[in-house]
């Protein structure tokens, strides 16, 4: 290509800043995590003994002033305060299925009996708790804070150096120096943009559609999707120029082999794939994952919290 980044910003100066370093889960977030869980777990049973705040009673209405409310099911949550039914849900309390009491919900007079009192079982954090998770390996809280650990720390630590990766790569387009032929991105541009044009009609999806309901011609849809790609084209460049100086080259040969993985993983022919992709996709991609899992990653790890 003609296009390169030609000299590159040391990007070493930008300023790290301290919450960029942390990357190690806090106790408190697996603590949520069972606390989170353990509501999750609760169920609800019914109980015969007296009605408590935080019960659900349900109630049949045997008498009322109000005829058509005779026969009528309702709810009450003693604790909740529910507008117009603070009355009824202060006298449920303390009372048996069976039980009735006279009572008003709103302005209207009612009689009520207890047809049923639901409890909500609360689970707490404990090691029963970890146990009826049923992950393997974990029987105990401690246990859970392992695991949590082994399944989250790896995300967690690489999700840190990216975040310092991005923003070194944030200076490095801002600062560095570029040479650029205009041709060429444009050329650049289309040629993603018609691929994904036919992409997006194989996929059911028309182009032409804009959000705001009106339709374009092909030629204004494909002009709109070039467009759209010209913020890719710096970050290819300098994904391009970190790769070759790391001596990591994607030839015409390797996207060669990868049309041929692609073909055979999904029933294709070569042709059909090279209509859907192309190398500067697979370049971007895999240029991309060089500089941030093998190139600037391990540097950035570095910084990282002990």
């Amino acid at each position: 290509m003609q296009s390169k980044m030609t000299s590159c910003y040391d990007y070493k100066q930008v300023e790290i800043k301290d919450e960029l370093r942390k990357w190690k889960i806090p106790d408190r977030e697996i603590r949520g995590e069972l606390e989170a869980l353990a509501r999750d777990h609760s169920k609800e049973i019914e109980v015969e003994g007296a009605v408590k705040e935080g019960d659900s009673v349900r109630c049949i209405c045997t008498a009322a002033e109000q005829e058509s409310l005779k026969g009528r099911v309702i709810l009450l949550y003693p604790g909740r305060r529910l507008p117009g039914a603070e009355e009824a849900e202060r006298q449920v309390v303390g009372r048996k299925k069976d039980d009735q009491i006279d009572s008003r919900i709103g302005s209207r007079k009612l009689s009520l009996t207890i047809e049923n009192v639901v409890r909500k079982k609360a689970w707490s954090v404990n090691d029963e708790l970890a146990a009826a998770l049923h992950i393997p390996g974990v029987k105990t809280v401690e246990d859970y804070y392992l695991w949590y650990h082994a399944q989250k720390d790896k995300e967690r630590r690489q999700n840190a150096c990216n975040a310092i990766v991005r923003g070194w790569l944030e200076a490095v387009s801002e600062n560095s120096t570029f040479r650029i032929c205009e041709e060429e991105k444009k050329e650049w541009c289309f040629r993603r943009a018609n691929i994904g044009y036919r992409s997006m009609l194989e996929g059911g999806y028309d182009p032409k559609k804009q959000p705001d309901g009106s339709v374009v011609t092909e030629e204004e849809a494909i002009e709109r999707m070039a467009a759209e790609q010209e913020k890719y084209f710096k970050p290819y460049l300098i994904y391009t120029y970190f790769c070759e100086k790391n001596d990591f080259v994607i030839t015409d040969e390797d996207f060669e082999a990868e049309i041929k993985r692609l073909a055979e993983e999904n029933g294709l022919t070569k042709e059909q794939v090279r209509e859907k992709t192309d190398i500067t996709f697979y370049r971007q991609v895999t240029y991309q994952e060089r500089v941030f899992l093998h190139i600037l990653g391990p540097e950035a790890e570095k910084y990282l919290e002990d």
